[in-house]
């Protein structure tokens, strides 16, 4: 992405109402931001940071729906500059985020999460796009969800379309805010974290674990690959292991190549993999036999 001198950048905003680039705007009385829908937008290309002021709005106005509140120190494509003196960004959809809500640099101490990651996080997942539903989902409903579907429900979550503290924990139950709330008063490192960044980490493992298996069934193998297609991962790992299969190198071919010719049909997309019978490690860090694989998702 083409750079722009963030002190233009600041001046064109500046003559636009608002002040920006980490000096806090105290007020908006200044900024037509009554009449949004009247608004021009001047072409700009740039790389912000979020701070603690950062709220994504659906339209360039007060007024309008809070789409999320983002954690400081994430970098933002920045497309261009109301005339009433907002940010037009780019965050999986056009948004818009007040002008002392992005800065020049990055703030101390901040998530180490780049704007790739942010959209990678997003990828695929908008079946709950704004739905009213999430909030009123209880423990039992996410008991009931299978693992694809709990993933689009976290990351809904971090897309800010519901609020943040109702999204429920699927190994304890809980909801996050009752989770990160007992958590940060044990540990330094947890209570230094925003609770999105806290709900990113834990997405992040729990969409790991839920790659890697142990598999014990074709249609949890199965879940595991549409999960690679729709977050366009290329390599990754997973165990398997069947009574029926054992560590008989015949069987598991065979199983393997049925698998893989079936995600092509019905996905049209392919992988390739490397299989060898071993010991992994369980969650609880006991050893265990298994088919140890590495997959690639061909082009």
């Amino acid at each position: 992405m083409k750079k722009i001198n963030i002190k233009m950048l600041a001046a064109a905003v500046l003559a636009a109402g608002v002040m920006a680039s980490g000096i806090a705007a105290s007020s908006y009385a200044g900024a037509d931001v009554a009449n949004a829908a009247e608004f021009t937008v001047e072409e700009k290309k740039a790389v912000l940071y979020t701070n603690g002021n950062t709220k994504v709005y659906e339209k360039p106005d007060i007024n309008s729906t809070v789409v999320t509140t983002i954690a400081g120190g994430l970098p933002i494509d920045v497309t261009g500059i109301t005339s009433n003196g907002w940010f037009r960004v780019n965050l999986e959809g056009t948004y818009y985020i007040q002008g002392n809500g992005l800065v020049e640099n990055a703030v101390t101490g901040a998530s180490n999460i780049t704007s790739s990651d942010l959209k990678q996080l997003t990828k695929g997942t908008f079946s709950f796009y704004k739905n009213p539903q999430l909030s009123d989902f209880d423990a039992d409903d996410i008991e009931d969800m299978d693992e694809n579907t709990y993933i689009k429900y976290m990351d809904s979550f971090l897309m800010g379309y519901a609020i943040i503290d109702n999204c429920i924990l699927r190994d304890t139950g809980e909801t996050l805010k009752t989770v990160y709330t007992r958590e940060s008063k044990k540990d330094a490192s947890i209570a230094a974290l925003t609770m999105q960044a806290y709900l990113i980490n834990y997405r992040n493992k729990y969409f790991s674990d839920s790659m890697t298996g142990p598999f014990r069934s074709e249609k949890d193998l199965k879940l595991a690959l549409n999960r690679a297609i729709r977050y366009d991962i290329k390599n990754f790992g997973s165990v398997y292991r069947n009574a029926s299969i054992g560590s008989n190198e015949d069987k598991m071919k065979d199983f393997m190549e049925d698998v893989i010719d079936d995600m092509k049909a019905e996905q049209g997309v392919s992988f390739t993999c490397k299989m060898e019978y071993g010991t992994y490690k369980e969650s609880d860090g006991s050893e265990s036999k298994g088919w140890i694989i590495s997959f690639t998702k061909k082009d």
